[in-house]
């Protein structure tokens, strides 16, 4: 493609990367593995479009991540001595058209010679373990000796999608005369997309311009660097041509990434009056078949593991985190990651020692909330501002707590199975530089940055290192610059998604927009004000932003059909602190669809494996998701306590929605099944698996015995 070419592309921005016009342009599909462990053999591609392993082994080097206790993986994006994966591409071929391309695919033979279960998945990895980390507060054993009661249990989450409507897609081109690789591709991270193109090619960053179409949802599976993106890079790049690859649905459940794929074991000191002393706690996720970059199975494990009875105020507290590997799809980043599966085990257990002890939800978590903050959640990370007990004292309020205790009881009186669940969590938001460096995560930047820039009529630009999916960006930027400046919206404008034209940054995933972006604009927007916003005024800012903790308080109702046990979720109300809201209208928005995305993985979404860790859950026939008549209407209650760690005190809003079923709907569930006897640990909560305790047959809560909790 020429330079000339390039730029008409560029001036495209805002179609979704699948409608970009393209002149001679290639469109490629991937040869795929149908077996999850396999050495490699001859591929015959039965034609000469198309590219392997072997063919690219001098132009492209391995994604390699380090970090604090992570073992290396050397992830080749055509792999060339083993396949790791049901999915891993093999191969790559091309024609003028998709479908011509997957004929080709069709043809390719590839020879695999299956290796048995229990072979070592990556030379290197000690048990085939990703990472470990282990931390350990106060006096762990001298608590648990003073503690009345003992609780152990196990929970866990189940393996899913994050399912935008718009699948992965990249467009990569190589101009000669520049000797420039242009990359467009449907991510969140175009700064990082970048970085690890052009080191796995042996390029200078300034050679690869990265650019980000209009981008139909992210949700954090586009917040990796996939092997496509490297692969069709080093094609564009060897063969001077035009590429694109728009994946498909089935290639997006079996090959993308999954997430959240974690077990905690819980083991929870507690004195008579319901208050917890400490807690002691094994983290496992399961990360599939690589070290995922830039994230690694640190993001999920560390997160997760911290995330654990966050809100409480304990004596003591010891956990052990890992990140394994499988012959699975790899596992990444997705809403909510490892917030989720805490969220889940912690709520879950204050639930299962109130009702054991014989203490309200509302007055079990009163009595064992932080008293007050700014304070160190268990495992020291600092919260930095909120209110706990307004938390909790609006959610009862507004959801009507006692007068929906009468209703349930009185539905119970005519035998049907209603339940009532509440849960208490955090939301973190913006992990900064400070905090990657100290988890070893070096390939994420960690900061934020803005730019902008006044025109010579006076129009306003904004440029910023973020990437919009969906959020809103646009609309909330312009929000802020009229404030702060004092002018008309419309003469602003706002670019985001070009490493060409806006400042390196980390990109657009973990609630960070809030924090680091929206801090970043505030200092630019003040340093053009305080030139006069002067025709030609320049101002960039790059920011490390410090970390900040929204919370949250939510509540569900939930019935359960007695004849297909098919849970239903009649009502919720969320409270939520995500400090200075500045727009309502998307803070709600957000909030509601992360509910709906929660909710689909506490009642019904799942990956599935088979024998050989064959997926089962290949297309929308088997992966189920909910429907929009499974989403009740949200009650959303905001609660303002401004961050004192930034201009604005505003705080993440991107996740909680997706959090906040895994405490309130898992234990409404629960509670609705309390009557049969139903004891259920793993996610997601179904009918068949409430069938299965309900009628004694097996045992589906994990771990733990059915109707598990207290040890003594």
């Amino acid at each position: 493609m020429t330079h000339d070419q390039q730029a008409n592309l560029v001036q495209g921005r805002g179609t979704y990367l699948a409608d970009v016009p393209l002149e001679d342009a290639l469109e490629v599909a991937f040869v795929r593995s149908p077996f999850p462990h396999a050495t490699l053999g001859p591929i015959d591609l039965d034609t000469d479009q198309g590219l392997t392993g072997n063919d690219l082994l001098d132009d492209i080097r391995p994604l390699v991540i380090t970090g604090h206790g992570l073992n290396d993986s050397a992830w080749h994006p055509l792999p060339v001595d083993k396949v790791r994966y049901v999915g891993e591409p093999v191969a790559m071929v091309w024609a003028s058209d998709r479908y011509a391309a997957e004929d080709l695919a069709d043809l390719a033979a590839v020879n695999y010679t299956l290796l048995e279960e229990g072979t070592q998945i990556h030379d290197g990895l000690p048990e085939n373990s990703f990472f470990r980390v282990s931390q350990e507060r106060g006096d762990v054993e001298a608590a648990f000796a003073r503690a009345d009661h003992i609780f152990e249990e196990t929970f866990s989450t189940s393996r899913t999608s994050a399912m935008p409507i718009e699948c992965r897609g990249v467009i990569a081109s190589w101009d000669a005369a520049t000797k420039r690789l242009t990359v467009w591709t449907s991510t969140q991270i175009p700064d990082i997309v970048r970085s690890a193109v052009s080191s796995s090619l042996g390029m200078d960053e300034r050679s690869v311009r990265v650019v980000v179409p209009e981008v139909g949802g992210g949700f954090g599976l586009k917040a990796h660097v996939f092997p496509e993106e490297v692969a069709l890079a080093a094609a564009a790049r060897r063969l001077g041509r035009t590429f694109r690859w728009v994946e498909d649905r089935r290639e997006n459940l079996t090959a993308s990434a999954h997430a959240h794929d974690t077990a905690i074991r819980l083991k929870v000191g507690v004195a008579n009056d319901g208050k917890v002393l400490v807690v002691d706690h094994e983290t496992v996720h399961d990360a599939g078949a690589y070290s995922i970059y830039p994230h690694s199975p640190i993001s999920e494990t560390i997160t997760c593991a911290v995330g654990v009875f966050a809100p409480y105020d304990l004596d003591a507290f010891r956990f052990t985190a890992r990140g394994v590997a499988s012959n699975r799809c790899p596992a990444g980043v997705h809403r909510g990651v490892g917030a989720l599966a805490a969220t889940h085990a912690t709520e879950r257990m204050m639930d299962v020692i109130g009702r054991r002890l014989g203490i309200d939800p509302f007055e079990m978590r009163k009595r064992n909330r932080i008293p007050s903050l700014p304070a160190p959640t268990p495992a020291g990370g600092l919260i930095d501002s909120g209110d706990y007990d307004s938390l909790l004292r609006l959610l009862r309020e507004n959801s009507e707590y006692d007068r929906l205790l009468e209703m349930r009881d009185q539905a119970r009186a005519e035998g049907r199975l209603v339940g009532i669940g509440i849960g208490l969590f955090n939301e973190g938001s913006g992990v900064c530089a400070s905090d990657y460096e100290r988890r070893g995560m070096v390939s994420i930047p960690g900061y934020d940055a803005a730019r902008v820039i006044v025109g010579e009529d006076g129009r306003v630009e904004i440029r910023t290192s973020a990437s919009e999916s969906g959020q809103g960006h646009a609309a909330t930027y312009r929000h802020i610059a009229a404030t702060e400046l004092g002018i008309d919206p419309e003469l602003i404008d706002v670019v985001e998604g070009d490493t060409d034209l806006c400042p390196p940054g980390t990109g657009s995933f973990a609630s960070r927009g809030a924090v680091g972006i929206f801090e970043s604009l505030v200092q630019a927007l003040r340093g053009v004000k305080k030139l006069e916003l002067e025709p030609g005024a320049d101002e960039t800012r790059t920011v490390d932003q410090q970390h900040v903790i929204a919370q949250c308080a939510a509540l569900a109702v939930v019935e359960v059909d007695p004849v297909s046990f098919i849970p239903r979720v009649e009502a919720m109300t969320v409270v939520h602190d995500c400090g200075t809201v500045l727009m309502e209208d998307l803070v709600n928005g957000q909030v509601q669809g992360g509910a709906a995305n929660g909710i689909g993985c506490v009642l019904m979404e799942a990956h599935a494996y088979g024998e050989g860790d064959q997926i089962l859950t290949a297309s929308l026939v088997d992966y189920l998701m909910p429907l929009a008549s499974d989403i009740p209407a949200l009650k959303i209650v905001h609660f303002e306590s401004p961050s004192p760690l930034n201009s604005l005190g505003s705080k993440g809003c991107g996740e909680v929605g997706t959090i906040a079923p895994h405490g309130a709907v898992a234990n409404a569930v629960m509670d609705a099944v309390e009557p049969l006897g139903v004891h259920l640990t793993r996610l997601p909560y179904t009918p068949t698996d409430i069938y299965a305790a309900a009628a004694g047959v097996v045992d589906v809560s994990g771990a733990a015995p059915v109707g598990g909790g207290e040890q003594r």
